[in-house]
């Protein structure tokens, strides 16, 4: 039996969930992540020299070959600098958020947040991602999703959730490939840009995080990877090995 389906029976012999200490949950520390080959997420409010290094960013933003990055992001591409540093220091909006510039050797080429985070149950989400086309598909971008999920587990959150529209196939088949399971779709679930959005909702729960992280582990490593930086082995199957492991 998995831990979340534990349960214990109480006075009136009904099956009840088992016992969970509320005390240690809070919410992450603003401090600059560490990856490697250079990578660093910088949380905004961390950020030295915003105005030139925001002008940086959307200097990236403005080389994208469309704008398909805010197909499925709750708001249009940012029209200037100005516009781009007040919706990060307003969290776009998000609640309980910190919003993350990532950095690779030396500039920012996108931004992520660890939102949502509802701290009297210990659950938090990664979303609001912008990955540009200088990180999509590159090795570092799952690195980036490592960070966040080994922060928020050493921060002794229970739950990481991942969450889209279900129309965005590529967000799901990033969600999967990372290790979250799929939990469901919320149908009708909000309205954005005047459209109706159906929420697929995945999830990886802390007690999982404990084997897919080896799985991250082993796919980061420098011996997974050829000369002409390609991957050996798939993230995907280096985690469900783990999994697998624990099952024997």
């Amino acid at each position: 039996m998995k831990n979340y389906q534990k349960n214990r029976v109480n006075e009136y012999q009904q099956p009840i969930g088992e016992l969970v200490d509320t005390i240690h949950f809070q919410m992450i520390d603003e401090k600059v992540l560490n990856g490697q080959s250079q990578l660093r997420l910088i949380p905004f409010q961390r950020l030295d020299d915003v105005g030139n290094r925001i002008a940086q960013l959307f200097q990236v933003i403005e080389r994208e070959p469309d704008e398909r990055c805010w197909t499925y992001l709750p708001y249009e591409k940012p029209i200037d600098v100005e516009q781009l540093i007040e919706r990060l220091s307003q969290n776009f909006g998000f609640e309980n958020c910190i919003h993350y510039l990532i950095e690779v050797d030396g500039r920012l080429l996108g931004y992520i947040a660890l939102m949502n985070a509802r701290m009297t149950v210990g659950v938090i989400e990664i979303g609001n991602v912008y990955f540009s086309h200088e990180l999509r598909r590159q090795k570092v971008s799952t690195e980036v999703i490592y960070l966040l999920l080994n922060t928020s587990f050493q921060s002794g959150f229970r739950r990481v959730e991942w969450k889209c529209d279900d129309l965005n196939q590529p967000s799901k088949n990033a969600a999967l490939r990372f290790g979250f399971s799929y939990e469901g779709l919320f149908r009708q679930d909000r309205i954005y840009k005047g459209r109706n959005r159906n929420t697929a909702w995945f999830s990886m729960l802390d007690d999982e995080w404990l084997l897919i992280q080896k799985g991250y582990e082993a796919w980061l490593d420098e011996q997974n990877f050829d000369t002409n930086g390609l991957q050996k082995n798939k993230i995907n199957d280096l985690i469900q090995k783990y999994l697998d492991s624990n099952m024997a």
